[in-house]
């Protein structure tokens, strides 16, 4: 039999595996290396025993052992009451065969891998948002209890950035309002409205602003033709002021 030229999968599961001896995690590795090209193994006991210089008895507890521990399905394939192959699938993941896919299975486990690198980065990134905004709650506002943290992270995970919760909290300090439920009000304005980070929130003030002064210089200007087209006032004044200098 020839040797694979793919690589070899060793798992986080299967390195860090107390119950397993050195040769059995090479042996699993070997394993996914020979399952790159049909996502299954066939090499018989004599192939292992002489990669690793040992008996094929030993490579027998090699597989009991690694099958025992979950990492490998083993299927005999029969034919007429006879053995035709012996097939080993390592069951952390079932590799799909090469001609199958547009890519090899190594660096699909590979990009499994890295999603999962990433989603621990953002999960380490979101512990360390989540205590910026409970110290900034507790120095502006009070002590916070574990409901409003559960609220504050349902808010993280609905992609609400950090800075603009706490931008929220300022808010609600500066009305002087220190109180959750008016901060969550902020909040669910902003997710309803489709605004998590502080720059659209920023944008999204200064267009209220905007609005406000717009209103306020139509009131005053109707104010104002009111005041000028109105004499009423100023003709009463006239008539009781002729009245009592006759």
């Amino acid at each position: 039999m020839e040797n694979p030229n793919y690589y070899a999968v060793i798992t986080a599961e299967v390195r860090y595996n107390k119950n397993l001896k050195g040769n059995e995690k090479l042996m699993f590795g070997e394993i996914t290396a020979l399952s790159n090209k049909n996502g299954y193994c066939t090499a018989r006991n004599k192939y292992f025993a002489d990669l690793f210089g040992c008996h094929k008895n030993t490579i027998s507890d090699y597989i009991s052992n690694l099958k025992k521990e979950g990492l490998i399905e083993v299927e005999v394939i029969y034919k007429d009451k006879a053995v035709l192959e012996r097939r080993i699938y390592p069951s952390v993941k079932r590799l799909i065969p090469i001609n199958q896919m547009t890519d090899t299975p190594i660096n699909q486990i590979a990009e499994e891998n890295n999603i999962n690198i990433n989603n621990k980065k953002e999960k380490e990134e979101r512990k360390n948002d989540l205590s910026k905004i409970i110290k900034y709650y507790e120095d502006n506002i009070t002590l916070i209890v574990p409901s409003v943290v559960e609220e504050i992270e349902s808010y993280l995970e609905d992609e609400i950035e950090a800075d603009l919760i706490i931008a929220c909290i300022k808010e609600s300090v500066d009305r002087n309002k220190r109180n959750w439920k008016y901060i969550k009000a902020i909040l669910n304005d902003c997710y309803n409205n489709k605004i998590y980070t502080v720059k659209q929130y920023e944008i999204k003030q200064k267009e209220f602003k905007e609005k406000q002064q717009e209103k306020n210089k139509q009131k005053v200007k109707k104010q104002e033709a009111i005041y000028t087209n109105d004499f009423s006032e100023y003709d009463d004044y006239m008539k009781k002021s002729e009245v009592q200098n006759e």
